[in-house]
């Protein structure tokens, strides 16, 4: 009887032991999720500022400065040139070189400004695709004429 007291004696001490190991144990693993959750976290949002600089430099124009380029429609009114000139040039389908095939209808894809003189575009109806250089200017009645420069069929 004296044995099986002191094994249910050494047993209990062994639970308790195994139980308070385990308690430290849940509780470390808890501080450290917390801690993995949260550099999770700051490395999430430092991706979310990195796609957002990526957008940001995908969509800068390196060969267009608003700043400096086009001064002459700011004079005249126009405040954001590259959208004005964007949205002016987009509506002259009748510049695209190329015609249309198989009942297509030609329209311009990326128009970006090189430049206060230039522009390239490209454009194509689902069917032929192609790219072309244009020269721009803002003439006196404050309205822009385009002129083709070169092209070059896909």
């Amino acid at each position: 009887m004296k044995n099986k007291n002191i094994t249910l004696i050494i047993l209990a001490i062994i639970c308790i032991t195994f139980i308070g190991c385990e308690r430290q144990d849940k509780s470390l693993l808890e501080s450290r999720n917390e801690l993995l959750q949260k550099k999770n976290d700051s490395l999430n949002r430092k991706l979310e500022i990195a796609k957002e600089a990526i957008v940001v430099l995908q969509d800068r124009n390196a060969w267009y400065d608003p700043e400096y380029d086009n001064a002459d429609f700011k004079k005249k009114g126009i405040a954001d040139s590259e959208k004005f000139i964007k949205d002016e040039f987009g509506k002259r389908t009748d510049l695209i070189p190329l015609q249309p095939a198989l009942g297509g209808k030609m329209s311009f894809g990326t128009i970006q400004l090189l430049g206060s003189k230039f522009l390239i575009a490209d454009y194509e109806d689902g069917h032929v695709e192609g790219k072309s250089i244009y020269s721009y200017k803002l003439n006196d009645s404050g309205k822009i004429e385009f002129k083709l420069i070169g092209s070059e069929e896909n």
